[in-house]
């Protein structure tokens, strides 16, 4: 189920080609049935209802959070494995028993900007900007909240639409109420605009964000002055590894669709490849295969190594990344508390 993020849904399909041509999972050739989830959580109930009715063996879900809130009872009933890659914090809060997350969600984000931003930056008055919607604006209240236990208070607070084209006024506000630095939460497009805007209007801050300060699409609608500098924490991303496997694929699937595999692709990637493992070891049970995957533990992926905790979260190792002009470079790994 991929809806509008197709790229990483062809990739997937890609790669389960790959897997039959080379003889498949334990002799068997993987079938695949993809839909469509639209645009709307109806649109995405719908179309996980039809895949249900197929009786799949495992379901690969959106990235899309409110998707798949709306889709999880359904998932429940059929008792059907669910990997997704939705970052909302709370998709795996629904105390489903079927529900895995193979990507960093918001929640860890929001502690782990904030700590770097004050105990390594040694930043104390930041700025927020966020995409007024419901991933940008829970990311911001998430990370107001963490800045208070680090005993520090945002110098500002300002959101903008998805469809805002300016946001001067946001950045002068940030400006002018004596901001040391900017926190910027949103998608590759706008974090562009935003950080473009930033140069015209001659602001400089140290500036850290998710992973769309660094994303390959945002990069690509900036000048190298402009993305300068510009740090991120998010889910690993392969254009900084040196690792031929890693480059290979990456190189592959730019070839292929166009577009740059980023975090979210990484993520796809290592989920169908930690169930053709778990697969091989149990056999196509569905029970067998969701009690597996809350077994996982130190299983190696291209980047990060996975493992389950109650909730059904696997991923726990974030990237640190700094633009050097417009290139991205990887500071270091950093880790969710307590892993």
């Amino acid at each position: 189920m991929h809806g509008k993020f197709f790229v990483t849904g062809a990739a997937v399909a890609c790669l389960f080609a790959e897997i039959n041509a080379a003889g498949g999972i334990s002799g068997k050739k993987i079938a695949l049935k993809t839909e469509d989830t639209g645009a709307s959580s109806t649109d995405a109930l719908n179309a996980m209802n039809r895949v249900i009715e197929g009786k799949p063996l495992i379901i690969f879900g959106s990235m899309i959070s409110p998707h798949v809130f709306a889709q999880t009872d359904a998932v429940n009933k059929s008792e059907t494995p669910l990997l997704v890659g939705a970052t909302n914090a709370k998709v795996t809060a629904q105390g489903s028993k079927w529900l895995f997350r193979t990507h960093v969600h918001d929640g860890q984000l929001a502690e782990l900007i904030p700590e770097y931003l004050v105990k390594t930056l040694g930043k104390t008055k930041p700025g927020i900007m966020a995409v007024a919607d419901d991933y940008g604006l829970g990311a911001s209240k998430s990370i107001q909240a963490a800045l208070a236990k680090l005993n520090v208070s945002p110098a500002a607070v300002t959101s903008y639409a998805p469809s805002d084209k300016d946001m001067s006024a946001q950045l002068l506000e940030i400006k002018d109420k004596g901001a040391d630095s900017l926190i910027l939460f949103g998608r590759p497009a706008d974090v562009a605009l935003v950080m473009k805007q930033m140069g015209e209007l001659g602001i400089k801050l140290t500036t850290i964000g998710n992973a769309s300060m660094v994303a390959q699409t945002t990069l690509n609608n900036l000048s190298a002055a402009d993305a300068d500098g510009g740090t991120a924490i998010g889910g690993m991303i392969p254009q900084t590894s040196t690792d031929p496997k890693i480059t290979d694929w990456a190189k592959r699937v730019l070839d292929k669709y166009k577009v740059p595999a980023d975090n979210f692709t990484v993520s796809y990637y290592d989920t169908v490849y930690m169930l053709k493992s778990i697969i091989e070891k149990v056999g196509c049970d569905k029970a067998a295969i969701r009690d597996a995957l809350a077994a996982t533990k130190d299983w190696k992926g291209l980047l990060i190594s996975y493992q389950a905790d109650a909730q059904g979260d696997l991923a726990h190792t974030l990237g640190i990344y700094r633009n050097k002009g417009k290139t991205p470079e990887l500071i270091g790994p950093i880790k969710e508390t307590g892993y």
